[in-house]
């Protein structure tokens, strides 16, 4: 009788573990970011799925969005950032985040 009464506190706490998901940092690359000129900063997001399907453009995405902010198309000093936020190893949300100076 007395393990039915931790039963809803366990219940509640593998549910609380397995929707809030972990995030790690999967790849990044940072330059120096000295340059002149007018910075501008993109992010990208998409999904995927049991780790074997990941999202093929999601870096693509935010560095045309991070190109189509300076209008001369120079860009210089990017850092990019790739995260990951992994739930129960069935769904994966990916996030591209880049960020340079327009010159």
């Amino acid at each position: 009788m007395s393990r039915l009464k931790y039963l809803p506190i366990a219940s509640l706490a593998a549910a609380a573990l397995a929707l809030s998901g972990c995030v790690y940092l999967r790849s990044s690359s940072i330059s120096d970011s000295s340059g002149k000129g007018n910075p501008v900063s993109a992010q990208a997001s998409d999904t995927g799925y049991l780790t074997l399907i990941g999202p093929g453009n999601v870096t693509k995405t935010a560095a045309d969005s991070l190109i189509s902010q300076c209008s001369s198309g120079k860009i210089t000093d990017v850092q990019s950032e790739l995260s990951v936020r992994d739930f129960l190893g069935i769904v994966q949300v990916y996030q591209a985040t880049a960020n340079g100076v327009c010159l």
